[in-house]
C-alpha cells in the first residue's frame, strides 16, 4: 500500500523534506510515488538515503534491533543474542514483577472494600484500580521470562551445510542442515526456524526486519 497517494505535490514535497526522518518502508513508498507522478522534484537525496539503508541491512546492521549479533570468522558464521537484550529482558522481568506484586496487593484491597471488610477513599479506590490493570500488565511483561530462559545461552554457528544450535528449552547442541533453514509467516510474525526450532521473529509489516532475516540466510546460503 503507498502511503502518499493521496497527498498533494506540496504535501509531499514537504514530507520529503524530512525524508531523513522516515522508515525505510515510508522512503521507498514515497519514493515510488514521486516517480509516478513525475513532478520535477530531484529525489537524490531520497535514493541516496534508500541506499544507505539497504547497505545497512545486507551488513545485517538492523539485526541488533531484533536482539541479535553476527560475526564471521574465517568460514564460520555465528549469531549470538546481544548483552543489551539480554540486559532488556532481564528489566521487562523485574518491572513486570514489581508491576504484578503491587497490582496483586491492590487487587485484595479493592475485593476487601467490595465484600465490606475496607474502606477507601474515592481517590484511593481509583488508584487501586489503576494500579490493578499495571498488575495485569505486568503480569503480561513476565513472559519476558521465557525468552530469557530460551536466548541467554542461545548460540548459533554456520559452516558449510550445517549448521550448530544452543537454545533454551532445547536438549544439548543441535545439528541441523542449512537446508532447513526457512521464514514463515504465522498469526502476523515472520519467524525464522531451523529445522523445527525457532530462531528469531518479527512482526511480517516491519520490512527492514524482513529483509534483515533474508539477508541472513542468503549470507548463510554463500557461506556453504
Amino acid at each position: 500500500m503507498n502511503l502518499y497517494k493521496n497527498h498533494t505535490p506540496r504535501e509531499l514535497q514537504a514530507v520529503l523534506e524530512q525524508s531523513a526522518k522516515l522508515t525505510y518502508d515510508a522512503q521507498r513508498n514515497l519514493l515510488q510515488e514521486l516517480r509516478g507522478r513525475s513532478l520535477g522534484i530531484s529525489t537524490l537525496d531520497l535514493e541516496r538515503q534508500i541506499r544507505t539503508n539497504e547497505t545497512a541491512i545486507q551488513n545485517l546492521e538492523f539485526l541488533k534491533d531484533l536482539g541479535f549479533a553476527y560475526n564471521k570468522d574465517g568460514q564460520t558464521i555465528k549469531i549470538v543474542r546481544t548483552t543489551w537484550a539480554i540486559v532488556m529482558d532481564i528489566v521487562a522481568i523485574l518491572v513486570g514483577l514489581l508491576l504484578f506484586v503491587v497490582g496483586l496487593v491492590n487487587f485484595w484491597m479493592l475485593a476487601a472494600v467490595l465484600f465490606g471488610e475496607a474502606e477507601l477513599s474515592s481517590t484511593r479506590f481509583i488508584l487501586a484500580i489503576f494500579l490493578v490493570v499495571g498488575g495485569a500488565i505486568g503480569f503480561k511483561m513476565l513472559s519476558g521470562l521465557h525468552r530469557f530462559l530460551d536466548y541467554t545461552l542461545f548460540s548459533l554457528q554456520q559452516s558449510g551445510e550445517m549448521i550448530n544450535l544452543r537454545k533454551g528449552g532445547v536438549k544439548g547442541e543441535q545439528k541441523i542442515p542449512l537446508s532447513e533453514l526457512r521464514l514463515e509467516t504465522i498469526n502476523g510474525e515472520l519467524i525464522l526456524f531451523a529445522g523445527a526450532i525457532e530462531v528469531m521473529r518479527c512482526t511480517e509489516d516491519n520490512l527492514v526486519h524482513k529483509t534483515t532475516m533474508e539477508a541472513l540466510i542468503q549470507k548463510m546460503m554463500e557461506n556453504q
